[in-house]
């Protein structure tokens, strides 16, 4: 498509009312009547935290402010906004493929550390990317990129008609039909189990339950292959109150601390909350409870999320935030949420004991955290060196196959 047919396109097109981009349907009908061969399908990573947070004026406010960062960047591409927070790049021959990436990844880091002032506070909005190059049915294969870079949590992902790829729309749907055929079985046939790993150090015992889905051959699956299929389906709430339901009824007499792992979207849906208040008050298992919940959702902007943690806080449980150090790191976000623990991800810890600059970051994470007063743990120690390092720096527990592997909770 050359730059001409863009710039017409742009001027006498539908537009969309916010942010005067030409909308979907124009780039529906500009797709399909050029000779465009690059496609760029962009989100912004929990937008609606924004509305949520700070009302939906501000949050067109700050999709004005996004749409103009784009446009900045791809002055010589067809920009398209599509609703919500989706916008779409549309590129033809005249701009190489190797141009085209470059400009996408100086994007993705430009919105990931250059924050937006709203109501005297500093935002970020980080991109999700799908990227799709040289194929007949660009937008099939843009969608299925951006998906799978959700389903993996990677913020771009690209598929290049001319590099050998796995990417198969059509195969991933099938499979994606055959998974949620999977997890309703597994749900009607109670084969989705609690497994406990140990988290090591202090005086009173301390594991993590983990959810596992048993197959009918007796095979065990790890929740990163099926949990994101239950969410798609609307199933994730289910396994969420069969976990509560099991930890709690198993932990019930037992002087064990143990932790479970809630998600904002658990947090943020009433049933599960009720749900799990009940179960707490139920099995009595309140002051050796530990709620993991995960860095980078944007629970710190939610006023609901607060009164949730403190609310538990208040009846002895404890919180823990899981995966710190990955995202956005801000030591303001430990403080506004009072945790008592922090588990360092295995990203920083599992090159700890040869990686001087991990091993650097891991220092300032367990000297701020001493100060404030919350315990730290390493996750994913997998051997005796990495231990070591992590025991003479000061963290007080550990985690990992060093110690031992996910194993079902009675036992």
């Amino acid at each position: 498509m050359q730059n001409k047919e863009i710039r017409y396109e742009l001027r006498y097109g539908r537009v969309h009312p916010l942010t005067q981009l030409p909308d979907r349907r124009r780039f529906i009908n500009t797709l399909a009547n050029s000779t465009a061969n690059k496609l760029a399908l962009l989100n912004v990573n929990g937008f609606w935290n924004f509305n949520h947070s700070f009302g939906y004026t501000v949050g067109d406010q700050i999709l004005k402010t996004i749409s103009q960062r784009i446009q900045k960047r791809f002055a010589h591409a067809g920009v398209f906004h599509l609703g919500g927070d989706e916008f779409a790049i549309l590129a033809g021959k005249e701009i190489e493929k190797e141009q085209f990436i470059q400009t996408i990844e100086s994007c993705l880091w430009y919105f990931g550390y250059s924050p937006i002032n709203v109501e005297n506070e500093k935002i970020y909005a980080p991109l999700r990317i799908g990227v799709a190059i040289g194929y007949d049915d660009l937008f099939l294969h843009a969608e299925f990129a951006i998906k799978q870079a959700k389903r993996i949590g990677k913020d771009l992902m690209i598929y290049d008609a001319a590099s050998p790829t796995l990417c198969n729309p059509q195969s991933t749907a099938r499979s994606e039909i055959a998974w949620e055929k999977t997890i309703r079985d597994a749900l009607k046939k109670d084969r989705f189990e609690v497994f406990t790993q140990s988290i090591v150090g202090g005086k009173i015992p301390k594991v993590e339950c983990l959810v596992r889905l048993k197959l009918p051959n007796a095979e065990i699956v790890s929740p990163f292959l099926f949990l994101h299929h239950a969410k798609r389906a609307n199933l994730y709430e289910a396994i969420t109150k069969i976990v509560i339901q099991k930890a709690f009824a198993f932990f019930a007499d037992k002087p064990t601390e143990f932790s479970i792992n809630l998600t904002l979207d658990d947090i943020l849906d009433q049933s599960r909350v009720d749900f799990l208040l009940e179960k707490m008050y139920e099995f009595g298992v309140a002051e050796r409870l530990i709620v993991e919940i995960t860095e980078g959702e944007g629970i710190e902007n939610h006023s609901e999320v607060l009164s949730f943690l403190s609310l538990l806080k208040s009846q002895g449980v404890k919180i823990a935030i899981d995966d710190f150090g990955t995202g956005y790191s801000n030591f303001e976000y430990l403080v506004k949420l009072k945790a008592d623990f922090v588990k360092i991800d295995g990203s920083l810890i599992k090159n700890i004991h040869k990686d001087a600059t991990h091993k650097a970051v891991v220092e300032a994470m367990i000297a701020f955290a001493q100060k404030v007063g919350m315990k730290t743990v390493a996750e994913f120690v997998a051997n005796e060196p990495i231990y070591l390092t992590c025991k003479e720096l000061g963290i007080d527990y550990f985690q990992g196959y060093f110690f031992d592997e996910p194993s079902p909770i009675d036992k």
